[in-house]
């Protein structure tokens, strides 16, 4: 009878202590309890603040209005604000989907969306800013294909 109760007493001992070890553990790193989800919603709200930041300069079509000797081509930066917006939206359909987007999905338009940014520098030209525009737009149109 008494090796009975020593060894009730010691299983008894080794649960609660593994009990008490993986609470400690997840109240420590929740980051653990997290790691499940996928990383779409953190990385949709990335990419939504970087387009957000290029949308409240008045976008590209705005850069090229205000752009001496471009302002006659600024359709092409409103047709290249509404690609980024487009592909900013195509990835957020993504991981609302069965089919979720890479990391280099993801890496390509957060590439796209900081070249964008560039190209509102102060003291490039306006020739300059058109070949800038050009190749994001090249480069754009290849994404977009990618998405169909």
């Amino acid at each position: 009878m008494m090796s009975y109760e020593k060894s009730h007493r010691l299983r008894t001992k080794s649960i609660s202590t593994i009990i008490i070890f993986l609470i400690l553990t997840f109240l420590l790193f929740p980051s653990i309890l997290l790691a499940a989800d996928h990383p779409c919603k953190n990385a949709s709200t990335n990419l939504r603040g970087d387009l957000d930041v290029i949308g409240n300069r008045g976008g590209l079509w705005t850069l090229m209005e205000q752009t001496e000797g471009l302002s006659e081509k600024s359709v092409i930066g409103l047709q290249l604000d509404a690609k980024l917006a487009r592909s900013v939206g195509k990835f957020e359909e993504l991981c609302e989907s069965d089919k979720k987007p890479t990391k280099k999905l993801f890496t390509s338009i957060t590439n796209l969306l900081g070249e964008a940014r560039t190209i509102f520098n102060p003291q490039s030209s306006g020739e300059k800013i058109l070949g800038l525009i050009s190749n994001l737009s090249k480069k754009l149109d290849a994404l977009l294909l990618n998405f169909k």
